[in-house]
């Protein structure tokens, strides 16, 4: 179950929209190298044409940076500005546009 905590909009050059809801749940990474990670924080999209998906937070060098379980979706969020990418193509780019009130 995805527990809402705060939810945001985000719109494209052609006024498409993405919802992103934020919540939290506790996982870790292991790299390559063995090195842990340990995250809290995951991610619904609801995207322009309605699919929704969770990803999960993951290693960033800038931003946040959140991929789903199969590693097909990455969503990227710096500053005012996200991207996300489905099998390394971009398939959204938009801007904050502001909360929305959870009911």
């Amino acid at each position: 179950m995805f527990k809402t905590e705060r939810k945001s909009r985000f719109t494209d050059v052609n006024n498409n929209r993405l919802t992103v809801e934020y919540g939290t749940e506790e996982r870790e990474e292991v790299l390559s190298n063995g090195a842990k990670l340990r995250y809290n924080r995951k991610v619904r999209l609801t995207l322009p044409e309605g699919e929704r998906v969770i990803l999960y937070q993951t290693l960033s060098p800038s931003g946040v940076r959140y991929q789903s379980t199969d590693k097909q979706y990455l969503f990227i969020e710096h500053g005012p500005w996200c991207r996300l990418t489905k099998e390394g193509n971009i398939i959204y780019q938009g801007v904050f546009s502001g909360n929305i009130m959870i009911k």
